[in-house]
């Protein structure tokens, strides 16, 4: 049997005084853990990361977390 698990997560790295913040995918290639960019979101505010990332943990809950 093989299948595929992806996950999408917001990748923070601090060098010096920069701060990059990156939308990535995990998944699996050969048995090695492999990482997707798939945006750069370096430009966006604090309260934009935070709820981006509050997004990705409750995809699957979003309506119940609005209400």
């Amino acid at each position: 049997m093989c299948y595929h698990v992806v996950t999408m997560h917001i990748d923070t790295c601090t060098t010096g005084p920069y701060i990059r913040h990156l939308l990535r995918t995990s998944y699996r290639e050969g048995g090695k853990v492999r990482h997707r960019t798939v945006a750069n979101l370096s430009a966006c505010t604090s309260e934009e990361i935070e709820a981006m990332r509050l997004a990705l943990r409750y995809k699957g809950e979003l309506t119940e977390l609005l209400s």
